[in-house]
């Protein structure tokens, strides 16, 4: 008797488990849905054009972007545009002149064929090497700190900044920088003081503002349509592939 009567509630568990997985996943499209919804936001950056030029227009008489879209009413827009998508009908900005910033990586050496967790974040560098990338913001000082292809078991061990500055194998070492040393904050004259100069470097946010339209297609997919008008995106942005769509990226979140 006991377990005819765990048997109901043992159903009702895997029905709401499934209710739940059914919110959380995103639906697959199939290839005809995937070039309407890509048209849909082809429509959708027409729509900001008008917007887009008035946040251009202020930024170039004020000298800076605005704080926010509102300040564009009633001088430069009557009103502010939609975005013609149902689902997701608002712009949203933000200036980014405090977010501009830059990428800086060390080569940690050779995984010698062994194999990463996960998916790397990072083109940059020996595919076959594993690195350190450290995330600057526009002062030059670490916002982050991310070990990327690292091969798996293996574990840290002790920093040694003159057999770090020799080269060679640092994965160990990298491992245990953030554990030897406080790298938030930390200006880029004191780190390369520490580590030497880094092996390559990019801009990763040159833009100063950001239009945007977020349209989840699912309760923990984190899908965006953004618009820098630099122009230059990144591949991976906001912890998404970039789809270029016109002047526009459509970041796949993951």
């Amino acid at each position: 008797m006991k377990a005819n009567r765990s048997l109901p509630v043992l159903l009702i568990l895997v029905v709401a488990v499934a209710g739940i997985a059914v919110l959380v996943m995103p639906e697959r499209e199939t290839v005809q849905e995937q070039e309407q919804r890509r048209l849909r936001f082809h429509e959708a950056a027409s729509q900001a054009e008008p917007l887009v030029r008035a946040i251009s227009a202020y930024t170039t008489e004020a000298g800076h972007p605005p704080a926010a879209l509102a300040e564009l009413v009633p001088q430069y827009l009557e009103t502010l545009p939609a975005t013609g998508l149902q689902e997701c009908d608002r712009f949203e900005y933000r200036s980014l002149l405090h977010k501009q910033g830059s990428i800086v990586w060390y080569d940690l050496g050779s995984r010698q064929g062994e194999p990463w967790s996960g998916q790397s974040r990072f083109e940059e560098g020996d595919p076959d090497h594993a690195m350190l990338v450290l995330v600057l913001d526009a002062r030059g000082r670490i916002t982050s700190a991310l070990v990327d292809r690292i091969p798996k078991g293996r574990e840290a061990e002790d920093f040694a900044p003159e057999r770090w500055k020799a080269g060679g194998d640092r994965i160990g070492m990298a491992l245990a920088l953030p554990d030897t040393y406080r790298l938030q904050g930390m200006p880029r004259e004191v780190f390369e003081r520490l580590l030497g100069p880094p092996d390559g470097s990019r801009i990763v946010q040159a833009a100063p503002w950001e239009l945007r339209i977020n349209c989840p297609t699912g309760l923990l997919n984190h899908d965006a349509f953004i618009y820098w008008p630099t122009g230059e995106y990144p591949r991976y942005l906001y912890g998404g592939v970039t789809e270029p769509v016109g002047e526009w990226v459509y970041v796949h979140s993951e």
